[in-house]
């Protein structure tokens, strides 16, 4: 009997592929990473039960991003969070501003909730949101609106003044918007946005960490509420390995700086990988974020990626995003040298040298 399989998060890159699939911080999980596991492991917390409250993590987040720990709902990544939330909030439609991260028809329809896109306007080389009253309008009441900041799969960056008067707007309705920040301590320049009226806030330690099979994300939100998400969340969201890593990770001062070189890198990374891929020809959107949303009209998939493989890159078929076609595809920023490789493949496909 077939093993039955479930959706691969954003495809899998086969064995000994560079793999520009799945964006997370360029740098890699830290340095310090395994000695922050071993400390973890020896003290054996997988023993126990974690904390119910899992205060000192929530506190750890709270001082590494500037939070209030009683604002802060730990959940096992943030795509959790974003599955959740409607349910958990007792949502009667979603709204989502696409493309956009996340299995949200599939959400809606398991749990009865009318969905509707919004989708932004993608032109050459430009991005226009929808207007803030037209997304309310069709928020209509007891809703929630998702728009991801910096946008996955574009990378562009909403304004705070848009988001806060589009929350402001929902608010009025008795609705909310859930800002994806899951790459935001990524984005150079961006401003981390807190929870406020008619806002939440969701955001991912695993993108920042670089460490995917260590589950980790968070809900911001207004004390109340975040209240209320917690005594509705499963018990134990977060196991204890992963709470005491986390904590040890958030508290450690390397981390700071860690985060910062990753900024840095993606701040000087972004607009020369864009000028080279712009320079092949292809047209590459404006992003604040660890990765490229790349059109190849001429060389849609699965040829493009079929391709690539010869040369041993493994890129995003960005299609299983709405609004986007096969000739998108979504690219990872990384280190100037593994930039140069992924440069060189789309270089030889594109030039008809990919025999």
């Amino acid at each position: 009997m077939q093993e039955e399989v479930g959706l691969v998060h954003g495809g899998q890159a086969p064995p000994l592929a560079h793999d520009y699939s799945a964006p997370a911080n360029p740098l890699g999980p830290p340095s310090f990473l395994g000695d922050v596991v071993e400390d973890c492991v020896s003290r054996r917390p997988f023993l126990r039960y974690p904390s119910p409250s899992y205060r000192e993590l929530r506190e750890a987040i709270a001082g590494f991003h500037g939070a209030e720990a009683g604002e802060v709902v730990v959940v096992n990544g943030s795509a959790e969070a974003l599955a959740l939330l409607p349910l958990l909030l007792r949502a009667r439609r979603l709204v989502v501003i696409e493309p956009c991260f996340g299995d949200h028809g599939v959400q809606a329809r398991s749990q009865g909730v009318e969905l509707h896109r919004v989708l932004v306007g993608l032109g050459d080389y430009s991005i226009t949101l929808p207007a803030p009253e037209e997304v309310a309008r069709l928020a209509a009441e007891n809703a929630l609106v998702v728009l991801s900041r910096p946008n996955n799969p574009v990378g562009y960056l909403a304004s705070s003044d848009y988001v806060y008067e589009l929350a402001t707007r929902l608010s009025r309705r008795r609705s909310l918007l859930v800002l994806d920040e899951a790459f935001i301590d990524l984005a150079p320049g961006a401003e981390r946005l807190g929870p406020g009226d008619g806002l939440v806030v969701v955001r991912s330690l695993t993108k920042t960490f670089a460490t995917p099979g260590l589950r980790l994300g968070y809900v911001l939100a207004e004390q109340g509420l975040a209240r209320r998400l917690r005594l509705a969340l499963q018990a134990w969201p977060v196991g204890s390995l992963e709470a005491c890593i986390y904590t040890e990770l958030l508290l450690d001062e390397r981390s700071r700086y860690y985060v910062a070189r990753a900024r840095m890198l993606v701040e000087d990374e972004n607009p020369r990988l864009t000028a080279l891929l712009r320079g092949l020809g292809l047209r590459v959107y404006p992003s604040q974020a660890p990765f490229l949303l790349v059109r190849h009209a001429s060389l849609p998939h699965p040829l493009l990626q079929e391709r690539l493989m010869r040369h041993g890159v493994y890129v995003r078929n960005a299609s299983s995003f709405y609004g986007l076609d096969e000739t998108f595809s979504r690219v990872s920023v990384k280190t100037p040298g593994e930039n140069d490789v992924l440069i060189k493949a789309f270089s030889r496909v594109l030039g008809g040298s990919d025999a």
